[in-house]
């Protein structure tokens, strides 16, 4: 059967249908969610003896200073996750941080909890960063102006030059934070 104009239109009306539904039917999420119940940010200080370093007197190019934060991001990047949202279609509103894009539309991104993450040192812990893979490309807007992300989260750590996540969210809507 020959596909004509119309049935494709059709589809792709259907499908874009069937997106909007998923985005409407999804449970809304906030950061605090992604962390464990037991998380704090106390317990990641804890996995470093800052007593081994005098800080007032390190410099950023002194190698243990680069020691230590080489330490702290692989403790940020380690991060424990909720593994119970598994699967879960969800919405979280948050910032994007672009990492795959052709000319205006972002193909892949780092959904963050506030503007600047990941673009200054050091980035959050994985589980405040959620790498979103979108289906066709977003067209993005301003940077400092927020989005919600609607569709299937996964517990799939994600590596970046700009941070690791601890989740991965296939994205099947994404609209302006109003």
């Amino acid at each position: 059967m020959k596909t004509t104009f119309w049935m494709t239109v059709s589809a792709l009306l259907l499908a874009s249908l069937a997106l909007i539904a998923q985005a409407r039917d999804a449970t809304e999420i906030r950061w605090d969610d992604l962390m464990p119940a037991d998380f704090t940010y106390k317990s990641l200080r804890e996995q470093i003896d800052f007593s081994q370093y005098d800080l007032s007197s390190l410099s950023d190019d002194d190698p243990e200073a680069q020691r230590l934060y080489t330490d702290m991001t692989q403790i940020l990047a380690n991060a424990p996750v909720v593994d119970a949202l598994a699967g879960a279609n969800i919405k979280l509103a948050g910032f994007v941080v672009p990492l795959e894009m052709d000319g205006d539309a972002v193909y892949s991104f780092l959904l963050v909890p506030y503007y600047g993450a990941c673009i200054h040192t050091p980035p959050p812990p994985s589980n405040q960063i959620v790498f979103v893979q979108t289906q066709g490309g977003y067209q993005m807007g301003p940077m400092d102006e927020p989005v919600y992300v609607s569709g299937t989260l996964m517990v799939e750590a994600q590596q970046s030059e700009l941070g690791s996540s601890g989740y991965t969210l296939y994205a099947g809507h994404i609209e302006p934070y109003l």
